[in-house]
């Protein structure tokens, strides 16, 4: 009996003391593990600091250089005599003069080297027209994309996979080397796509509503947006905007977007953004988006 009693208290000893090297333990280890995070945490915090400073030198230094714009000089080159379309309106639309700009830009990107390009041999009005139709028979994933990491990996890399790498690469030297006038050309083509287009295998208003919603609404769109210069995002998202509108009016939204976020997100970043030709114009369209939309 004695015995026995002797075991209980050893082991019960071994318990306790068990337990209390345990307690012990846990608060140590909990211990470290705050004083840890907190050091991270105070880290982060350091470097966020820094990287909104930075931010904030940048903006400064941008707002106080002269922002390059087009000579009429360069626009009639590029565009013709005509003066570019501005904005889109549908109203008294004259599509003989926006199917001149449109030639007239695809000729000007004729008369320089950028179509000498590795499997690509065609005029730029062709290329034009052979990208919009393969942009129409497989457009991106807009529902389901994070069901599964296949269709989100597809969404990310759609533009590269429809077109390959060598019209992307194309299309990126363009971007770059004519930068200047890209901003009157996406008006100029946009409107001549939505007004001025019969071709159905082209990127019709059903067509775009669908490139609209994966640049807007979905990870692999904003992803690719990501990856362009601010002024490019902006101008994506503003047309991306016009669309879903039309496709509301026409009752086409199958997605069912709701398009007033966005249009105040796109709205104040173009009230912020310095080097637009069009700003005030685009603000304007906005303005009366949300109006309607209220």
């Amino acid at each position: 009996m004695e015995k026995t009693f002797k075991v209980l208290v050893i082991l019960f000893a071994v318990v306790g003391i068990g337990l209390f090297g345990y307690h012990w333990f846990s608060q140590w280890h909990t211990k470290t593990v705050d004083q840890s995070l907190q050091k991270e945490k105070e880290n982060h915090l350091e470097r966020i600091a820094q990287l909104e400073a930075e931010v904030a030198r940048l903006t400064q230094a941008l707002e106080t250089q002269p922002v390059a714009q087009p000579s009429k000089s360069e626009l009639v080159s590029v565009f013709g005599a005509e003066k570019p379309m501005e904005t889109l309106t549908l109203e008294d639309m004259d599509c003989k003069k926006i199917t001149g700009q449109a030639v007239a830009f695809f000729q000007y990107l004729d008369s320089k080297a950028y179509l000498i390009w590795p499997g690509i041999n065609m005029r730029a009005e062709e290329l034009f027209d052979e990208i919009s139709k393969q942009l129409a028979v497989a457009p991106p994933i807009n529902v389901g994309e994070m069901d599964e990491l296949y269709s989100l990996v597809r969404n990310v890399t759609h533009f590269y996979r429809v077109l390959g790498k060598n019209r992307i690469n194309l299309m990126k030297e363009i971007l770059n080397s004519e930068s200047a006038v890209m901003e009157p050309a996406m008006a100029v083509l946009f409107t001549w796509m939505i007004a001025c287009n019969n071709d159905s295998d082209r990127l019709n208003l059903n067509t775009l509503y669908q490139y609209a919603h994966f640049f807007l609404n979905t990870l692999g769109g904003r992803s690719y947006l990501l990856r362009r210069d601010t002024k490019q995002r902006m101008l994506i998202n503003y047309y991306a905007l016009l669309v879903i509108d039309m496709a509301n009016d026409a009752k086409l939204n199958s997605y069912g977007l709701d398009i007033r976020p966005h249009l105040d997100y796109v709205f104040y970043d173009i009230n912020n953004q310095k080097g637009l030709m069009y700003r005030q114009r685009y603000l304007s369209r906005l303005s009366a988006l949300q109006n309607k939309y209220r």
